[in-house]
């Protein structure tokens, strides 16, 4: 048999007797815990142990009824929370959806590697300032340049001209 607990409740022959008299009167175990001042698991556990759990009872819906007068009777107390008033003003009739503004293009050689679209120039700009820049401008058939930056990137033969080497030679 194990100690009890500093907090358990003596069932002593005059607890039990009023137990067994409470609960065979119809009373639920939720109440007979709170009026003998232990929990209804308490109640219903010793109810189990003395075979009362098995036996039928009456029910009795005074009780029932006595718990929803305290119910009422507790919510005329409270202070009533005034009812929430509706808007009768009319609203003004919404305004139509107009589309933000698309973004600003930056200008010719300013663009940063995210700004350029699939058929931008690639052509770097000055790289002496920290954010690099392309031109931006639209690329010239398949290459990766605009028409003038294609001319640069060529030299000699492909741009029309002879290389320094083969103009020098002829001279």
């Amino acid at each position: 048999m194990r100690k009890p607990n500093p907090g358990d409740f003596a069932w002593t022959a005059a607890a039990i007797a009023r137990l067994t008299e409470l609960w065979l009167s119809g009373t639920t175990s939720g109440v007979i815990g709170r009026l003998m001042g232990v929990s209804r698991s308490a109640c219903m556990g010793k109810l189990r142990r003395l075979g009362l759990l098995r036996q039928d009872r009456p029910r009795m819906p005074i009780v029932r009824r006595a718990a929803r007068v305290l119910k009422s009777s507790e919510q005329s107390s409270r202070p009533q929370i005034p009812q929430m008033r509706t808007n009768k003003r009319s609203l003004p009739p919404p305004e139509p959806y107009r589309a933000p503004p698309p973004p600003p293009v930056p200008p010719i050689g300013s663009f940063r590697l995210l700004d350029l679209r699939h058929n931008s120039c690639r052509w770097p700009g000055p790289e002496d300032r920290p954010p690099y820049s392309f031109c931006g401008r639209p690329k010239m058939g398949e290459s990766s340049y605009c028409e003038d930056h294609t001319r640069r990137s060529l030299s000699g033969p492909a741009r029309g001209t002879p290389y320094v080497g083969q103009r020098m030679a002829r001279s």
